[in-house]
């Protein structure tokens, strides 16, 4: 009887932990391959998963590949007027910068991998794309 007791505290636990956190989702068709984490994610579509507690957690599938990611949680003066991911393009590599919902201020912003700040460096010029992408 104890363990039953103690398995259905568990899942009592977890499932208010859950309704604690700020979830959002978006989906995306990336038109080509890209860096996301220091992980190349295949083109195709692509699902983020965005869990919020303070600490952001990013989760992101695209093709059979997945990633987690802790971005960087940046705040606008006004809300965003679409639902996007941001990337930075340098020469034929993408790489995800940041992902931004409709009518929210808050932005979240990816962290440079090696080899985005390597191409910083060799100043390689770089250009922001933007794929819309609709909010669940």
């Amino acid at each position: 009887m104890k363990k039953h007791g103690a398995a259905l505290l568990i899942l009592t636990m977890v499932a208010f932990t859950g309704i604690a956190y700020a979830q959002r989702g978006m989906t995306a068709q990336v038109p080509f391959d890209f860096i996301a984490n220091g992980k190349t994610m295949p083109a195709g579509m692509c699902k983020i998963e965005i869990q919020d507690d303070g600490q952001a957690v990013v989760w992101i599938t695209s093709g059979n590949q997945h990633l987690l990611a802790l971005p960087l949680k940046e705040w606008s003066s006004s809300p965003s007027q679409k639902t996007a991911l941001v990337f930075h393009k340098y020469r034929d590599r993408y790489f995800l910068a940041g992902l931004k919902r409709e009518g929210l201020k808050e932005t979240y912003e990816l962290r440079p991998g090696n080899v985005e700040r390597e191409l910083r460096a060799q100043t390689v010029e770089d250009r922001d794309i933007t794929v819309l992408a609709s909010a669940e």
